[in-house]
């Protein structure tokens, strides 16, 4: 009998922990402490992620799992069409400059900074063509057959179009070559919604699915495109519609869509037959897709309701656990406008209102609140900064001043403009407070606290109160959303701070006031809840250039607390109809090796 080490070269292993490395792949080894043979498979499942900005469906989207556009689609509402366009980085969507038309049913692939979209309605159908060199739409020679629905795939220099809607079901196709479109050979069933459901290249297409009248209905037919002639390929497992579709023609992947009903099923298809996988969480039809066969993106579409949902697919030898908020252990009071300091685990509430000033401090180990000293005087609306054993709390409605040990509140010199909404960070030695009420005086303000004193520091671009901050520290900062007194908009302008000058940077997707803020560098900041008008559930996270979107929480408040960082943060208290006793626990996406414990049967 050959033995593993003849198979492989090396002996089976004898480990007291598993390995954590993918060079663990495809061996085994004996795990001394479980008592049982391990090794390391490939496993597949779909992901969430940050949803879209703009709830959308049937519009074009392309690039990576790690760098993917959408653009167009149809809106609830009228006019139902849209112009927005959305970045994605691998964890959440950020806002783009807009398509030069709005339009709905368009199609389009390509990349990141070199993307393409073509055709579509608004309502009526269209022949424009539109690229994206990664900053802006620009319109370019327009397709030959105006249409809507249609499916395209393929690179910016390199594509194709097939199919779609006239005045009835098309089966007309073209090929571009970067300049101009030439009408190319016909597809053997001429049908509709299609948006995302051709994928592969100009010389290996492929083109799943659809609506027929001359059906009627949904097809299993599936389609494959040498770039001048269309041949039939196998069939899909089920008759669908505006099917979501990636990869190449020998290894794609097809996800969603609908019979009717709406499904969430996935099969991958290796050029001969499809095979079932892994499937979305949710149902959905007409949704943009990006990636691979085995790193695929779905977002956005539409099933019962229009839907801002991101999923990844992997198959890999990594289990990847989304990021995500979840419950934590509720405050003793409902409370808003605490301020908050510490992290998750070891997290500080101090003062708010619950109708009245309060006076009450609370602490967190990371499951459960705790009475800890009540502050000498009660008050709402003031700053925190420090950890949950070395605390600083100023400023307030009344302004107050204190330090805290972790038992026993001490007076400390005030600051030298008093004022409440402000927002802090820091230590209790090199801490720094920022904004506040009332905006038109004082918003502008900006303090630092050296462990004795509070000096006055260069004042921010824009002033306003009840905004939020992250950041590293007293000379390393960023300052993000708020409004000003009286108020005003809401805003999503962002500030970063390096010590001596506050400089403007891109501003959060959705601007909002009264929300929580944690980050720990002003590279990795962390935005949630708030109010838009209305109170929010959205969080964005700051990569050092831009916001993008975040999962959401589950309930929308404003005045709350926030600390943390950006994979570690916690919100509390806050206000949503009544005075809140909420906690919400946020942890950011994580990666692991998918082991197997190997057996007899």
């Amino acid at each position: 009998m050959t033995t593993y080490k003849e198979i492989f070269g090396k002996p089976v292993k004898f480990l007291s922990t598993d390995p954590d490395n993918s060079e663990a792949e495809g061996q085994i080894w004996y795990n001394s402490t479980s008592g049982s043979f391990k090794s390391v498979v490939v496993g597949a499942a779909w992901s969430s992620s940050g949803p879209i900005i703009t709830v959308k469906r049937g519009g074009a989207g392309g690039g990576t799992q790690t760098a993917a556009f959408i653009a167009g689609g149809e809106v609830p509402g009228s006019p139902s069409h849209t112009n927005s366009s959305e970045l994605y980085n691998g964890t959440g969507w950020s806002t783009s400059n807009p398509l030069s038309t709005s339009v709905r049913g368009n199609t389009g692939d390509g990349t990141q900074t070199a993307a393409w979209s073509a055709g579509g309605g608004n309502p009526g159908v269209l022949s424009t063509t539109q690229e994206f060199d990664g900053t802006s739409w620009s319109n370019v020679n327009p397709i030959n057959t105006a249409r809507t629905t249609l499916g395209g795939a393929g690179p910016q220099t390199s594509a194709f179009i097939a199919a779609g809607y006239i005045a009835a079901d098309s089966n007309a196709t073209e090929n571009y070559d970067g300049t101009s479109w030439t009408t190319s050979g016909t597809t053997s069933l001429a049908r509709r919604s299609l948006t995302s459901s051709a994928t592969g290249t100009q010389t290996a297409g492929l083109l799943i699915g659809g609506f027929a009248d001359s059906i009627p209905g949904t097809t299993t037919s599936v389609e494959e495109y040498d770039g001048s002639t269309w041949t039939a390929g196998a069939n899909y497992p089920t008759a669908l519609s505006g099917v979501g579709a990636a990869g190449i023609q020998t290894s794609a992947i097809a996800f969603g869509g609908s019979a009717p009903p709406d499904v969430s099923t996935t099969s991958l298809y290796d050029g001969t037959s499809w095979t079932a996988t892994s499937s979305l969480a949710s149902v959905v039809r007409e949704n943009y897709r990006a990636g691979s066969s085995s790193s695929a993106l779905s977002s956005g579409g539409i099933a019962t309701a229009y839907t801002s949902n991101t999923e990844e697919y992997n198959k890999s030898t990594s289990v990847i656990t989304a990021a995500a908020w979840a419950s934590g252990g509720n405050l003793l009071n409902a409370n808003s406008y605490n301020a908050m300091a510490g992290t998750q685990t070891a997290a500080i509430s101090m003062a708010g209102f619950d109708g009245a000033t309060t006076d009450r401090v609370e602490e967190y180990n990371g499951a459960s609140w705790s009475a800890g000293t009540a502050l000498p005087t009660a008050t709402y609306g003031g700053a925190g900064a420090g950890t949950q054993t070395a605390t600083l709390f100023f400023g307030g409605n009344p302004a107050i001043h204190f330090s805290y040990d972790g038992a026993t509140w001490t007076s400390i010199n005030p600051l030298t403009t008093a004022r409440s909404y402000l927002s802090g960070l820091g230590t209790q030695t090199a801490a720094i407070g920022v904004g506040g009420q009332p905006a038109t005086t004082n918003g502008d303000k900006v303090e630092e606290y050296d462990g004795t004193s509070f000096t006055a520091l260069t004042t921010l671009n824009l002033g306003r109160r009840v905004g939020a901050l992250g950041g590293a520290s007293s000379s390393s900062a960023l300052f993000f959303g708020g409004n000003q007194s009286p108020p005003t908009a809401s805003t999503g302008a962002t500030e970063e701070w390096n010590g001596s000058t506050w400089t403007t940077v891109n501003p959060m997707t959705t601007g909002r006031f009264s929300l929580g803020g944690a980050g720990v560098s002003v590279s990795a900041a962390l935005a949630f809840n708030g109010s838009v008008p209305p109170n929010t559930t959205a969080t964005e996270s700051y990569d050092g250039s831009n916001w993008s979107t975040a999962p959401n929480m589950a309930t929308g408040r404003s005045n709350l607390g926030g600390c943390g960082s950006q994979t570690a943060a916690i919100g509390a208290a806050g206000y949503a109809g009544p005075y809140s006793t909420a906690t919400e626990e946020f942890t950011g996406e994580t990666s692991a090796l998918n082991f197997k414990t190997l057996t007899t049967s």
